[in-house]
């Protein structure tokens, strides 16, 4: 009997320490990562939906990651990633500042929101014209490719670039599409019947990872999971329930 309460008693003993390191080894393996960004709607609403929210749990789930949200004005999230105060934001075009993911997050049109007009206009015609755009997306949205054409005003918000096309104060509010079309939808319906989208330009858009040891193992982890999830055809489903358009890399 007492070998037997001793056999049990070391038993009881092997389970806890087991349990104990087990335990002591996961919470070792968590990495805590900072993603830093500015509040866009449909992409990274505050109560947690939008695109990114979802393509994020996809591709972090069951992995060591731990995300930590944090939002800020996007030019000071750039400036949390340059100083390695952040680990993950975005999403930019490739400019060759940052370490950027292999594949774009989107694939976004820059467009033009004009009064309706009976055919589209020429970037020529375009050029003899004033436009607005959001001032801190200046670099992103105004491309080579169409930059020599684009005159006009930057404004502080998005609503105000609306307000001033509606006050016939530019001829057009030039942005990403989606974001066009979230401030057209802002309008009242007969109000929104009064103008139309016009793509101009393509614009490829990256998550970019802080450039230290965190960052760079952050960005191999999410290259490999992103190109996973693509293949398996579980991140298609997201875009498509977000209505965004997404061409599978080549």
């Amino acid at each position: 009997m007492k070998l037997n309460l001793k056999f049990n008693q070391l038993l009881l003993i092997t389970f806890v320490l087991c349990s104990f390191f087990a335990k002591s080894e996961h919470k070792l393996n968590i990495i805590d990562v900072i993603w830093v960004t500015d509040n866009w709607q449909n992409y990274t609403n505050k109560d947690g939906t939008g695109l990114y929210h979802e393509m994020f749990e996809a591709i972090f789930q069951h992995s060591p990651y731990n995300i930590h949200l944090k939002y800020l004005p996007w030019k000071r999230a750039l400036r949390e990633i340059e100083t390695k105060k952040a680990n993950i934001s975005g999403a930019l075009p490739n400019n060759g500042k940052y370490l950027f993911a292999n594949l774009p997050i989107l694939t976004q049109p820059i467009s033009i929101l004009i009064p309706k007009t009976k055919s589209d206009l020429t970037l020529q015609q375009i050029s003899n014209l004033v436009g607005v755009w959001p001032e801190v997306y200046t670099e992103e949205i105004i491309q080579p490719s169409i930059s020599p054409y684009i005159n006009g005003v930057s404004a502080h918000y998005r609503e105000d670039a609306v307000n001033l096309l509606k006050n016939k104060k530019v001829d057009y509010y030039i942005d990403i599409r989606s974001m066009l079309e979230v401030q057209l939808a802002s309008l009242p319906t007969i109000e929104q019947q009064q103008y139309q989208i016009q793509n101009l330009a393509s614009l490829k858009l990256f998550l970019v990872f802080s450039d230290d040891s965190k960052g760079r193992a952050l960005k191999r982890f999410y290259d490999t999971r992103t190109q996973t999830l693509l293949d398996k055809h579980i991140l298609q489903n997201i875009y498509q329930k977000y209505h965004v358009n997404f061409s599978y890399p080549e």
